[in-house]
């Protein structure tokens, strides 16, 4: 199989979008959540969530139950491989803090993230991404 090398500037644009989901995941903007993904886009894990419309949804229900607490995400060993022209498979660790205003967060999870990301109208986005929790049985 043709291995492709990724540009500079298509490696910092899929950077940004990991950054981009983590922020709009921690701070609830579903909106901005959704257009990390295709219109196809499947999030899976503990949960399942295919489409738009569905992320869109599930993000605004996730948000509402911790109106009380603030989150934060980092992702890190980002390893990126060019599969063609307009597909990236990713991998990343993720570890998820949650805190109460006015206090230092604590470590809530952490996992793997396998993704796949696609070159759609000119931006990458995620085609698909699935979260393996550690310590929790598959």
């Amino acid at each position: 199989m043709k291995k492709f090398a990724i540009a500079p500037a298509d490696y910092v644009e899929i950077l940004n979008l990991y950054s981009a989901y983590n922020l709009s995941s921690d701070s609830g903007d579903a909106e901005w959540y959704a257009s990390c993904f295709t219109e196809d886009g499947e999030q899976h894990g503990t949960y399942d969530v295919i489409g738009r419309a569905a992320l869109i949804e599930y993000k605004k229900k996730d948000a509402g139950t911790r109106t009380h607490l603030y989150r934060r995400h980092w992702n890190g060993s980002i390893h990126l491989e060019q599969i063609d022209p307009t597909t990236i498979q990713g991998r990343c660790y993720l570890f998820g803090y949650n805190g109460d205003p006015g206090t230092l967060p604590h470590m809530t999870h952490a996992g793997v993230y396998t993704d796949t990301i696609k070159r759609v109208n000119g931006e990458w986005k995620f085609a698909y991404r699935r979260l393996v929790f550690d310590g929790v049985k598959q």
